[in-house]
Formats: C-alpha cells, sequence, structure tokens
C-alpha cells in the first residue's frame, strides 16, 4: 500500500502545476463552466477527475507488474464516479485517489453497479465521498458534430492528471457492440485515460475514454469514447436498479441482401429450398444451436424484415430499432417465410452478455 501512495505521489509532484485560481459559483458543487475560457474550464474541472489503482490481488504488492491506473470522473453531487468495467473487471484491490494537493490518501470504493457491454462501471467510495466538484453531461451528443472541440482529461501512463486537446473526428463509430455508440477523438488518449471524461468547450462530458486504435498500442490520433447519452443512460439504469438490461428477440441472425450473403447461407444449409431465401434485405434466422430455443412463433429460416412495421436493411438497424422498447414489452416482427409476409408476435427478452468472453484476451 505504501508503495502505490509513493509512486502516486511522485507522479503528482512531478506532473503538477498551477495555474491563476478562478473565482466560480457552483450549485451543489457541480462545475459551473458557463462563459468560462477553456482554461478556466479546465482548471476548474480538475477535482472531477479521480485515478484509479487496481489489482487482482488483496495485497497490491504481490505482483507489481500486475498492477493497473485508470481514471474516472465524478457524476453527480453523492460522489458516484464512472470508469470503463475493463479497469475492475476481475480486480481484487480497487483504490481511488482525489485530485487534491492537500489529500493524498488511498480511498477504497464499492462498485455500485457495472455495465459490460458498454464498458461501464460505476462506483462510490467506502464511507462516503468528500464534498467534492462533479461534472455534468452535455446534452447534445446524439448530434455533435464533427470538428466540436473537445479535451480528454485523466491520468495516462500512471502520471497524475494530464489534459490533451483536439476534435470530435467522427460521431459514427462503435465499441464492443453496435448497441454502444462511440465518439472518435484525435485527443491524445493513452493507457490510463480509460474511464477519464472527454468534455466539451462547456465542462460537459460528451463521452467517456474507453481505448486507442493503434498498431503499437501508443496514441496514433484515433482515441474512442463511449457516446454521453449513452453513459448518461446507463449510470440512470445502474442507480435505479442496479444493472443495465438490454432489449433482444432471442434469435441468432445473418444478414441477406447481398449475393455473397445469400450465397454464404445456401452453403452451410444446403437442404435449404433457395426460393425460401427471399431476395431482399433483412435478417435470416439461424437454427438455435445447444439449449437455445426460438421464441415461440418464429421459425428457422424466417427473415425478419422488420419490428411493429418499422423496416430495416441490416443489423445494426435492427438492434437501434429493438432499443425503441423495453425487455418484457411485446412486438410484432414483420417476417418473410417461404415466400410469405406474416406477423410473428415475441417478447423481447435480456440479451445476454458473456462477461468473460468479453474481457478475456486473447
Amino acid at each position: 500500500m505504501n508503495i502505490i501512495k509513493n509512486i502516486y505521489l511522485i507522479c503528482f509532484s512531478i506532473i503538477f502545476f498551477s495555474c491563476a485560481t478562478f473565482n466560480i459559483s457552483s450549485t451543489d458543487n457541480n462545475v459551473d463552466t458557463k462563459n468560462k475560457s477553456f482554461v478556466s474550464t479546465i482548471e476548474i474541472s480538475k477535482e472531477s477527475i479521480v485515478l484509479l489503482t487496481t489489482s487482482p490481488f488483496e495485497d497490491p504488492t504481490v505482483d507489481p507488474t500486475k498492477n493497473g491506473v485508470c481514471s474516472g470522473v465524478i457524476v453527480d453531487k453523492i460522489g458516484h464516479i464512472i470508469t470503463n468495467y475493463h479497469c475492475i473487471h476481475n480486480q481484487k484491490t480497487i483504490l481511488l485517489y482525489y485530485h487534491n494537493k492537500d489529500d493524498y490518501n488511498a480511498y477504497k470504493v464499492d462498485i455500485v453497479g457495472i455495465d459490460p457491454l458498454a464498458d461501464l462501471a460505476v462506483l462510490s467510495v467506502v464511507g462516503g465521498t468528500k464534498n467534492t466538484p462533479y461534472l455534468k453531461f452535455a446534452k447534445n451528443t446524439k448530434v455533435i458534430k464533427e470538428g466540436t472541440d473537445v479535451f480528454a482529461l485523466g491520468h495516462p501512463m500512471g502520471m497524475a492528471w494530464t489534459v490533451t486537446k483536439g476534435i470530435v473526428s467522427s460521431n459514427e463509430r462503435y465499441t464492443k457492440h453496435p448497441y454502444i455508440y462511440a465518439l472518435q477523438t484525435d485527443a491524445a488518449v493513452n493507457q490510463g485515460n480509460s474511464g477519464g471524461p472527454l468534455m466539451n468547450m462547456q465542462g460537459e462530458i460528451v463521452g467517456i475514454n474507453v481505448l486507442i486504435v493503434s498498431r503499437v498500442k501508443e496514441n496514433a490520433g484515433v482515441g474512442l469514447a463511449i457516446r454521453g447519452d449513452i453513459v448518461e443512460a446507463s449510470l440512470k439504469s445502474i442507480l435505479k436498479f442496479g444493472k443495465v438490461s438490454r432489449p433482444a428477440v432471442g434469435i441468432q441472425i445473418m444478414p441477406l441482401g447481398l449475393p455473397r450473403q445469400r450465397e454464404i447461407i445456401l452453403k452451410e444449409y444446403p437442404d435449404l429450398n433457395p426460393d425460401h431465401v427471399p431476395n431482399v434485405s433483412g435478417m435470416f434466422v439461424r437454427e438455435a444451436t445447444g439449449e437455445d430455443k426460438l421464441p415461440e412463433g418464429l421459425e428457422k429460416y424466417d427473415t425478419v424484415i422488420g419490428v411493429n412495421g418499422k423496416l430495416f436493411n441490416d443489423g445494426i438497424t435492427f438492434l437501434h430499432v429493438l432499443e425503441e422498447y423495453e425487455v418484457g414489452e411485446q412486438v410484432s416482427l414483420n417476417v418473410i417465410r417461404k415466400g410469405r409476409f406474416i406477423l410473428v408476435d415475441v417478447v423481447l427478452k435480456v440479451l445476454p452478455i458473456d462477461v468473460e468472453l468479453l474481457y478475456t484476451k486473447k
């Protein structure tokens, strides 16, 4: 434990820099950055960013090479902290450090809830949080424009505190699953930035930094952040239910629409009548495997082309149509079966998540 503290103190003393002090007004300690310069915005947002150290052992000194460093951000007046799920996966020791030159203490945390599909986790400090500022979520992340100025805040490479500036390079990215929208940024993001916020010029969270795309495992100008509205929805669900559940029909599907995809299906199922594979875009229903069963009313080799009359052309759009409904809700699927158009009513299930499969390093 002392080793971790000493490392943190050394990093903090080397990296910490002082800026001019700004007088700000705040309500319930949320960061108020209206009409501030971006230098001021950064300065008054610092204390909302925390450093997390992790270890797969109860005693982090057992094998320091296995220890990790991530970032987190305080998101409400209660002191809840959002970080990446991959930072805490299978970790037995998680310690939190505030960005405060008068407080070098290591705080233990509780895991409030997790959302592995979105690579998010919500934490709270054991014994209660300090009276610390927090960041709000931006309201426009669904329509955020490419070229928008953003900051990446966090603790890269284990160094205490860094801010980098860039732009939103694309707002049409995904992370582990098409349910999870992401923003691409060229703000420098490295190992240790995971879980820290991507922030706009107003000091609002537009995303949570999650990974980099690089052949050398270092910043190559392509960083991804889970989009703010996805993070906020996940946070609300975790605080209310302790988990995040997403809807699914409960079928294995293959895309249709292109001749090559049609050929793949006919090759996999040689006994299938080619006339029963429609020449349309949609999702071909595969055979159930193992103990899985198709929902009542659906049959193998059906082609699903719509939900409640809303048609789609690909699997990603299919998922986002389903996203409009709740688990347990009944929907009517538009289906083509052996050349006939039919409607099949199904009750939406919880999308199953194999956490170990998602987070096992290959």
